[in-house]
């Protein structure tokens, strides 16, 4: 906005809304109440020229909309624009489950196979969420911090 304050017009501006505006509709036809405060024009700016499927989005939204481990509805866009799980907020496992495991692998990492305190564990989903597995407790492994956080 502050780039554009002196220009005479603010056809191009008006223009740039418009171009979001078309693009969100045609690629989340549906609208939803929590779409309203997203940074759209971020999406657009970013993913303006990769190409859609709005049926299989739609589709995809609904479906994550239902799944209770997502907690954070907002972020279903940005999940299916870049992929990040970190937009959804996915439940985690709770202390209880993630301590009973704990004990159950006697502080062993489910990995490495090394033994580390609870507190240098973390719960881990043994089928990742983003292939379907839920966080329920047999679903649940405890890994040292080292192998949930890395790649391998």
């Amino acid at each position: 906005m502050a780039k554009h304050q002196h220009d005479t017009s603010a056809n191009d501006l008006w223009m740039y809304f418009q171009n979001v505006i078309n693009w969100v509709k045609t690629v989340f036809p549906n609208y939803r109440k929590y779409m309203k405060g997203l940074p759209w024009g971020i999406y657009y700016n970013r993913h303006k020229d990769e190409h859609y499927n709005s049926d299989e989005l739609e589709a995809r939204v609904a479906e994550l909309e239902m799944d209770d481990d997502v907690t954070n509805n907002k972020g279903i866009y940005a999940y299916l624009l870049t992929g990040e799980e970190k937009h959804l907020n996915i439940r985690t496992f709770n202390e209880k489950d993630k301590l009973r495991k704990y004990n159950e692998q006697e502080g062993v990492c489910a990995k490495c196979g090394n033994h580390f305190a609870y507190t240098d564990m973390d719960g881990d989903h043994i089928l990742p969420w983003s292939k379907g597995g839920k966080t329920e407790y047999d679903n649940l492994q405890m890994l040292c911090i080292s192998c949930n956080r890395s790649n391998l």
